[in-house]
């Protein structure tokens, strides 16, 4: 988000932080789980579709075999965990966006520090919500 451009919407009496920044964190925050979702729907796929290739299992046999550890209370914590990192990855990338300067140079530079600031806080943050998960939810 470039200066000109925030400049120019608040010039349209637009509260541009509501406008660009609160929308594109409620993205985050309900895009992430839900790619996440597919993309553990397709890992599942992809272990049956490697396991009947090997040895012939059945679909009912792999996807028994497959669920019958998990409870659907062991995904809750997880995907909540995933809209919470998507709530981290929006917040930091609207921040530097919103703080940038220097033309294209110092957007470039905000993409650049948003992935590295998302990455350190995603794995601080993974830390400590797998705490709080066991914490509440012992083995």
């Amino acid at each position: 988000m470039e200066l000109v451009q925030i400049d120019a919407l608040e010039a349209l009496a637009v509260d541009s932080f509501r406008y660009l920044a609160v929308t594109r964190i409620v993205a985050c925050v309900l895009a992430v789980p839900i790619l996440t979702t597919l993309m553990n729907f397709m890992g599942m796929l992809g272990g049956y579709t490697a396991e009947t290739a090997i040895t012939g299992v059945g679909a009912a046999t792999y996807f028994q075999q497959a669920f019958s550890l998990i409870q659907f209370s062991d995904l809750i914590p997880a995907t909540l965990k995933t809209a919470i990192f998507g709530f981290i990855i929006g917040t930091v990338g609207c921040y530097l966006g919103f703080t940038t300067s220097r033309g294209t140079e110092g957007v470039g530079q905000a993409s650049t520090q948003s992935v590295v600031w998302s990455s350190i806080l995603l794995i601080a943050a993974n830390v400590l919500l797998v705490r709080l998960i066991f914490f509440f939810y012992p083995a």
